[in-house]
């Protein structure tokens, strides 16, 4: 093609008059699939101007470089004393499929997404020769070393058009039989192998021979030796050696460690606005221990931080090293800049939720120093709105050299409105349907709606929630439920409860302690219970009341949330606690005092396992003279409310108490290790442990009702939730038991 192009603009610089002539029109020919407009445009010389040899071949060249023509000739002729030039360009041929052979190993679907060839593209070469690279390099990464790749152009069934054919021979997949290290003296042949994710084949593991794989064990080599002071080690693959026919290798790997390094001397200077004292504890490397790399890069990025935390995000940690010998003096040089202030934060990628409502939940203004640790912050409470698919990502933009920055902040929505219907599935309620909409995020203002309809044999409720988050634009929100709950006689239930009522919430956070809020409600409700089981004697107090009676109560309470995610934590914690006073003067015929502490607390342990840990405590005392009624009393077990799993529900009551009698005090400690299968799927292992007494008096933290075992959770989209818990009672009253807990839906 580049012979051929400069054939062409020699000949037509030859053919070129001498004097100015005008181009009188610019012929296309053997075009098939780009117009003669579109080839004009690119070409850039049109009829009237005048015509110039140059201009000519830049256009020309223009046009190669579009990459679409396999060849592009120009020529040169007279008519009229006008300039005519005729283009001779010849396309590649369209691509109508692309069709893969003999691939076994791999489906289509994974060797496609590596292609760059598809329909409608043209045929080039070069896509061609790079597509075959990343063919073999995928199956490289697979383990097929020897596989090989060949194509074939058949004629489609339109007219230049041609289906691109890869026809690939996989080869055996190479196992890696032994791994040799030469030269290795001062580190160990193990120490080196554990550094490495390429590993010799053996019974229990595979040993797949991979090319890129290696390159990087070769880079993990040399930085092991670098930790160690090493700082000369080089590291090359010397030989390999097929064995088995080709189907297994043997690597030589030469090293050549070098003299080891130590610490000399560590000062710095240029620090004035961070003192001495700050920085001597970030300082990782120590006289006299081997100078480590590892140690220098995490010493600069301590201090790095130590300044962004300040607002000085353009400073930098400059290291000089001076050699004595063995001995490597370490010079930091910081070179503090001037401090960042923002000048525009910019929002980006909220197509639905409106700005305003990102920018309420900043700790961060224009006009701010950007301090690192509120700007974490602002990420943080952010993504704990739950609109959005994973925390903000974030950057800045400086504004020449004037000292300031805009902070740039995407997002990326996520659904957050959901029509949802069905059925579902518990142990308590066995099969339930249910319909409900919400939208947690509406008109993409924030505010809260959600209406839900749960009915089935056991189980009639309605449930309707609104929220305002900032209602009358102040940080007070508020929360009205209106609800109709109607729940059947089941396993350790003794009587139809019904109940119906509203309850109305207000939270303000709380600027003086961090990450907490306060909330006061209001709650009224009208229970009834009815249709009491034979089992429940007559004798029993529920039968002497003189049903419906009203509940009025207000409940005060706080509620500190450190997490880093509102869906699944991975560290952080959630405390709350809360009194609430039904009856006196509030109203009604329900008196009681109810207080509720609870500790959830997560931490993330190691690979993807997040230990959580569950604390609650509450007792329940009536005043006035009034005693607790029984149904307002705690029985613990099952996976619900005052649940307890490896127990039946409400199984868990008093020593010496009747089934339906609860207790006044409960305690209950929730240990659990979640790790997750994918994003929707996600198991657990738990220990649960609690009790249930008559007075606080009486609680015994070392008689409590023990269960441990497994469970599962997916998330099941415009659906709900599906759980399931398999849990071994160990305290059970006839002996220690298996209980599944099972529950499908929405309402967990």
């Amino acid at each position: 093609m580049l012979r051929t192009l400069t054939i062409c603009l020699l000949l037509l610089c030859a053919a070129a008059p001498a004097g100015a002539i005008e181009v009188g029109r610019v012929d296309i020919e053997g075009n098939h699939f780009v117009s003669d407009t579109k080839i004009v445009s690119i070409f850039g010389v049109r009829a009237g101007e005048q015509f110039l040899a140059e201009r000519v071949s830049q256009g020309i060249k223009r046009l190669v470089r579009t990459k679409d023509f396999a060849d592009v000739r120009a020529f040169y002729s007279e008519e009229g004393g006008k300039a005519v030039i005729r283009l001779l360009v010849e396309e590649y041929p369209r691509v109508q499929g692309v069709v893969l052979e003999g691939n076994r190993k791999i489906d289509d679907d994974d060797i496609k997404g590596k292609l760059t060839l598809k329909e409608g593209y043209f045929a080039r070469p070069a896509i061609i020769t790079k597509d075959i690279a990343s063919i073999k390099d995928l199956y490289a990464e697979k383990g097929y070393n020897r596989a090989s790749v060949v194509v074939r152009r058949n004629p489609g069934r339109e007219e230049r058009k041609i289906f691109v054919t890869y026809v690939i021979t996989e080869g055996r997949k190479v196992k890696i039989r032994n791994i040799d290290f030469l030269g290795n003296g001062a580190v160990s042949s193990g120490q080196i192998r554990k550094v490495m994710d390429s590993k010799e084949d053996r019974w229990y593991r595979g040993g797949d021979y991979k090319p890129k794989t290696l390159e990087e064990d070769l880079d993990k080599i040399k930085r092991l030796y670098e930790d160690l002071g090493y700082l000369d080690a080089s590291v090359s693959l010397e030989k390999t050696e097929e064995a088995d026919d080709g189907g297994k290798v043997d690597l030589y790997l030469r090293i050549r460690e070098g003299r080891q390094y130590y610490v000399g001397n560590v000062r710095w200077s240029g620090n004035e606005q961070v003192t001495d004292e700050q920085i001597e504890p970030l300082i990782l490397l120590r006289a006299g221990r081997p100078f480590s790399k590892a140690e220098l890069e995490m010493t600069q990025m301590n201090i790095s931080s130590l300044y962004w935390e300040q607002g000085f995000i353009w400073s930098r940690i400059e290291p000089r090293e001076k050699v004595r010998r063995r001995t490597i003096d370490l010079d930091l040089r910081i070179v503090e800049n001037e401090p960042a202030s923002i000048r525009e934060i910019r929002i980006s990628g909220n197509t639905k939720t409106f700005e305003s409502v990102v920018r309420r939940e900043l700790d961060v203004y224009p006009g701010d120093r950007f301090i690192l640790a509120d700007v974490q912050r602002s990420v943080r409470d952010i993504f704990q709105l739950g609109y959005f698919n994973g925390p903000p990502r974030i950057d800045t933009a400086p504004v020449e050299e004037t000292g300031y920055i805009d902070l740039l902040i995407d997002v990326e929505e996520k659904q957050t409105g959901n029509f949802r219907g069905g059925f579902g599935f518990s142990q308590l309620n066995r099969l339930t349907g249910f319909v409900g909409i919400e939208e947690s995020n509406l008109l993409g203002r924030g505010k809260s709606v959600a209406l839900d309809w749960e009915f089935g044999r056991y189980r009639q409720n309605m449930n309707f929630r609104y929220t305002e988050p900032y209602f009358l634009g102040t940080q007070t929100s508020m929360t009205l439920n209106v609800f109709n709950w109607i729940q059947d006689r089941i396993s350790q239930q003794y009587y139809r409860d019904r109940r119906v009522g509203f309850s109305l919430r207000a939270g303000h956070p709380l600027p003086l302690l961090d990450y907490t809020g306060g909330f006061l409600s209001y709650r009224f409700e009208k229970v009834n219970l009815t249709d009491f089981d034979p089992s429940y004697p007559e004798t029993g107090s529920l039968r002497r009341i003189d049903w419906p009676l009203n509940k009025s109560s207000v409940q005060a309470g706080l509620i500190r949330n450190s997490t880093d995610s509102p869906f699944h934590p991975t560290r952080g914690s959630i405390v709350s606690w809360s009194t609430e006073v039904a009856g006196g003067p509030f109203g009604g015929n329900v008196q009681y005092v109810r207080n509720e502490a609870n500790l959830s607390w997560f931490r993330y342990l190691f690979w993807k396992l997040t230990f959580h840990l569950d604390v609650d405590a509450a007792s329940i005392n009536g005043y006035g003279g009034s005693a607790v009624e029984d149904y307002e009393k705690y029985r613990l077990g099952g996976n619900r409310s005052q649940s307890l799993r490896g127990y039946d529900f409400y199984e868990v009551v008093p020593e010496g108490n009747d089934p339906y009698v609860g207790g006044t005090f409960m305690t209950r400690f929730i240990q659990e290790l979640v790790f997750p299968f994918s994003q929707a799927v996600y198991g657990l292992v738990f220990f649960d442990a609690g009790n249930t007494w008559n007075s606080m008096t009486e609680a015994n933290l070392y008689r409590l009702r023990r269960g441990l075992g497994v469970g599962v959770r997916i998330e099941i989209p415009g659906m709900g939730n599906l759980g399931f818990d398999y849990g071994y009672g160990l305290d059970k009253p006839g002996g220690p038991g298996w209980e599944p807990h099972f529950a499908f839906g929405t309402f967990f």
